[in-house]
This record gives C-alpha cells, structure tokens and sequence, in this order.
C-alpha cells in the first residue's frame, strides 16, 4: 500500500497543471511536446497513485472533479512558488543566455545590424535569437522575450509598444532610372515583388497599398514571389521589380542608397511589441534587452520621420 505522506512524482503533478490548464489532454501534450498517449498514461497512473478520479471524461473534453480543482490550486500555486524562486535567482545572475524569439525577417533587417551594439553594453549576456513567425510558448519553448507584430489577449503577457510601421514601394535606382518609373502608371512596366503570403503577419499586400493610398491596382506582368519579406526587398535591390516593403527593413538600405522610392504613399502596417510574460520583467537579462531595444526603437522612429517627412 502506498504511504498516504508521501508524494506523487512530480512529473506527474507538473503534467496534471498543464491538463488542467488547457482543458484538453491534445492541446497539454502539444504544450509538452508528447504523444497524447504518453500524456494520458501519466495522469491515469496519478490518479491511480493518489486514488481518486480528477477528471470527469465528457463526450467534449474534461472537466475538473471537486478534488482535481483542489489539487489544481494547490499545484498551481507550488509551480508559481517554484518559478518565482527560479526567476529570483535568474535576475540576480547579470549574465547567461537570453532567447528572444523574433521575426525571420525583422531580426535579418533590424536587429542583426544593431545587435553588436547590445554586446558591447551588456558583455555578460548571450543572445540566442530565434527567428519564427510561430507565437512564442514562454514555458515549452523557453523564450524569454519576443518582438511581434501580433497582439493576444493573454492577461499574463506585457505588451511593450516598440514602434509603429509603414510600407511603401523601393526599387533599385538603376531600375527606376531605366524604366522612369515616376508615376503609379509607371509601375506596369516592371514587376511587382510578391510576398508569397500576403495576408501573413508582418507580410506586406499590394492590393492593400493601392486600396489605402487611393489608386487603382496596377496591370502587371506576373513577377516571383517569395516566402520572407526580407527576400523580396533582396529582390528589389538586385533590380527585378519593384517591392513594397517595411521601413523597419529598408530604412538601412535606403540610407546607403541600395534602394529609393520612386512614388510617394505610404500605407500604415501596425506597431510593433515587445511581448513577455509578467513575471519576466524582473529578470536582469529581459529587462537589459527591453531599455536597449527601446533606445533603438525610438532612433529608428526618429530617422523615420526624417526620411518619410512625417
């Protein structure tokens, strides 16, 4: 017979809380990265070990038994015990490794320029920069900051305002120059970039562009599309079309003159966040990285509005 004082694994606890959580077994053994069955397995053999069932099995999902939301009480407040501690000892450490999860493009453009800077003034801590258009799973992917154009309604997520963008067309002066392109009329002489996912986050749409700025869509050759934002401002500048393209990724290139814009227009793309869980913000790492991204934001702006005479 099993000692009634002793524990049950924790592994078992830590995969009850992520059940309960979610309310589904599929989308807890998503979270954890495991088979539903191995996720089922372990919460049968805890309800066997403690004896009592904590779920009602429903034709839709699960419900929490009256001791399964005791025990969800009692779990959840251990774990967040637990992580506070954790993080306690992580924000006293000034170095180590800090993974911000960031979009592909954005962290090729904006952020990999910049990021010596951050090196210099802060030694001690490692970068780890994970490029994925994939929301950011703070717990599983072990992400401590991310920089994304999508909000959630997550209350346990801070949402830090970086910067709102804007698109507008740049080609290659070589083409603009070859072609005279000058007018909106002008733009079906050549291609028009595509990005493959127009409707994407942090994709930029040509029908939307005409749309905002008032001008009927343009009568095109079929150009390439392609998959990242960044791939299709690579094109422009290597002279095969026209791109519609994010200041956060042309800016640097239209300063060194890689690109220019023949047409004026511009079409507003949203802000830019930096996202976190709450209980991050304490952390030495995160909270280095938000004031250094947060000074270059606020250049990035500024020169914005020099350059687009906002």
């Amino acid at each position: 017979m099993a000692d009634p004082h002793r524990l049950p694994p924790l592994e078992g606890l830590r995969y009850f809380e992520c059940i309960a959580r979610n309310g589904s077994i599929t989308q807890a053994a998503h979270e954890l990265c495991l088979t539903q069955s191995a996720v089922s397995q372990k919460l049968l053999a805890l309800e066997q070990r403690i004896g009592l069932p904590l779920f009602q099995r429903l034709p839709r999902g699960l419900r929490l038994t009256e001791e399964g939301e005791k025990l969800f009480d009692a779990v959840s407040q251990a774990l967040t015990l637990l992580r506070h501690s954790l993080q306690t000892l992580r924000t006293e450490a000034p170095t180590g490794t800090l993974k911000v999860r960031v979009m592909p493009s954005f962290a090729t453009k904006w952020l990999l320029p910049r990021m010596n800077d951050f090196s210099q003034q802060n030694p001690g801590i490692q970068l780890l920069v994970d490029a994925d258009m994939a929301r950011a799973n703070f717990n599983a992917d072990e992400v401590d900051i991310a920089v994304t154009c999508e909000w959630t309604d997550n209350h346990r997520l801070m949402h830090q305002h970086l910067f709102d963008d804007v698109s507008y067309p740049v080609a290659s002066t070589e083409l603009v120059q070859r072609l005279n392109l000058h007018s909106y009329a002008d733009l079906s002489k050549t291609f028009l970039l595509q990005d493959s996912m127009p409707q994407a986050n942090y994709s930029t749409n040509w029908d939307m562009y005409f749309q905002q700025v008032g001008f009927r869509p343009v009568k095109s050759t079929a150009g390439p599309t392609f998959s990242r934002a960044d791939l299709v401002l690579q094109a422009a500048i290597a002279g095969q079309g026209v791109a519609l393209s994010r200041h956060s990724l042309c800016a640097e290139d239209m300063l060194h003159g890689r690109v220019i814009r023949p047409l004026e227009g511009v079409m507003h793309q949203g802000p830019i966040y930096l996202v976190y869980p709450r209980e991050f913000a304490a952390r030495h790492r995160v909270a280095a990285f938000m004031a250094w991204i947060q000074q270059h934001a606020e250049m990035h702006l500024q020169q914005q509005r020099q350059m687009l005479g906002q």
